[in-house]
């Protein structure tokens, strides 16, 4: 017997609990990925999930939905700042272990490609670890490309050798 396709949409405030608890399993299996720890992620309040995930003029997270459980995530941002607010950020994909390689990650990436353009947006970048082969191919296959290293990179933080920057122009 097939399953049902999950259903992709934008989460909402109501969605918060089962993101939270996404995040958390996400942090766990590869904390490495994630700018903030277990620790500081388990203390955030639901009011500041609710805001992180509900929709603004700036970010959108869509929320891929096998019946009514939460399996996959994704948050699109742009950026505030007037010089460049033609400019995106893919954040956050994460598709729970049993949906992988399932065509998940691709609907959500073209779920906030369509929104980037629906935004105006030039371009989408994201940041992805040097290792994680699957990830960057699977972005390359959605069109993003490799940004050069800049020449400063490893002075202004020390990520220059954990994560490859890439780039969707939208033209």
């Amino acid at each position: 017997m097939e399953t049902a396709r999950p259903t992709i949409r934008l989460l909402s405030a109501s969605d918060a609990p089962a993101y939270a608890s996404l995040r958390l399993s996400a942090i766990d299996e590869a904390p490495g990925s994630f700018l903030s720890t277990r620790d500081e992620e388990a203390k955030r309040s639901i009011d500041e999930i609710e805001a992180r995930i509900c929709s603004t003029a700036n970010q959108v997270v869509f929320g891929a939905f096998a019946g009514d459980r939460l399996v996959a995530v994704a948050g699109l941002r742009r950026y505030p700042l007037r010089p460049v607010l033609q400019k995106g950020f893919l954040w956050g994909l994460f598709v729970v272990q049993e949906h992988r390689r399932s065509g998940i990650a691709r609907s959500l990436i073209a779920a906030a490609v369509h929104q980037a353009r629906a935004m105006g947006l030039a371009q989408i970048t994201l940041n992805a670890g040097v290792d994680n082969a699957r990830a960057i191919a699977l972005y390359r296959s959605a069109g993003f490309e490799t940004v050069e290293d800049e020449p400063c990179a490893g002075e202004i933080d020390d990520d220059a050798d954990r994560e490859v920057e890439m780039v969707l122009r939208l033209g």
